[in-house]
């Protein structure tokens, strides 16, 4: 963009059930003030915000229960998990593959219940007990616990953010084909409209737990009953 040396991040998520779009923010940074305007806006229009699945992101998640207090957050295992193969170097060093592929298959592979996620952990201490790395590890997933299962207290909820990362995938190719914005204004005006056309598009290739979606609209799930929506990109 004209006038920006680093790109501009694009605050935004997305209703799991509903793959709506409620309220997005072009931001100049993902700081504190970016991410407290974000769930501002998802105040001001009352969304019944129950949990946020997020990357381990300080800033959104002190921000989200500063704006909702009662909200629950979710730090996505995928991105943890990642985190933890990049400071062992597992995809070039084998010394703690097997640990990592054991936290994987145990803790990290599907969605359990807390206390089934607190006894295989406690397997696992029990098996890499003796090597200060590997202990040290586990008790930094005991100190994230709550946040690392927060998931399991809320119906349908996901334990990861697979679902956003698609949808920046799908952003990120549709920009690929401009070179650049004249101005935060007219960034701002093309993602407008780039994600009204999302959430008035009808889906066609939901499958699995999400075919009800099919033939429907994401904002036609969210907004009230007696609403009448506008007849844009027919």
């Amino acid at each position: 963009m004209r006038g920006y040396e680093k790109a501009i991040p694009l605050l935004w998520g997305i209703d799991y059930l509903t793959h709506d779009l409620p309220v997005f923010d072009l931001a100049p940074s993902e700081n504190y003030e970016s991410w407290l305007k974000y769930f501002g806006y998802l105040k001001s229009i009352n969304y019944p915000l129950q949990i946020v699945i997020c990357d381990d992101n300080e800033n959104i998640k002190v921000t989200a229960k500063y704006i909702f207090p009662n909200v629950l957050i979710q730090t996505c295992q995928n991105h943890f998990l990642e985190n933890i193969r990049r400071d062992f170097q597992v995809r070039t060093e084998e010394k703690y593959r097997e640990f990592v592929l054991d936290l994987k298959r145990e803790l990290f592979s599907k969605k359990i219940t807390r206390s089934d996620f607190q006894q295989r952990a406690l397997k696992l201490l029990k098996k890499y007990t003796g090597n200060d790395v590997t202990v040290n590890c586990l008790i930094k997933i005991e100190k994230n616990f709550d946040e690392l299962t927060a998931a399991t207290l809320v119906p349908n909820a996901p334990r990861d953010t697979n679902l956003i990362e698609l949808y920046n995938s799908h952003l990120q190719a549709r920009l690929k084909s401009i070179k650049g914005f004249k101005s935060f204004a007219s960034a701002e005006k093309w993602l407008n409209a780039y994600i009204l056309r999302r959430r008035f598009r009808k889906f066609r290739d939901c499958s699995r737990k999400f075919r009800y979606l099919n033939g429907k609209t994401s904002i036609s799930q969210t907004c009230r009953k007696n609403d009448d929506l506008p007849l844009l990109f027919v």
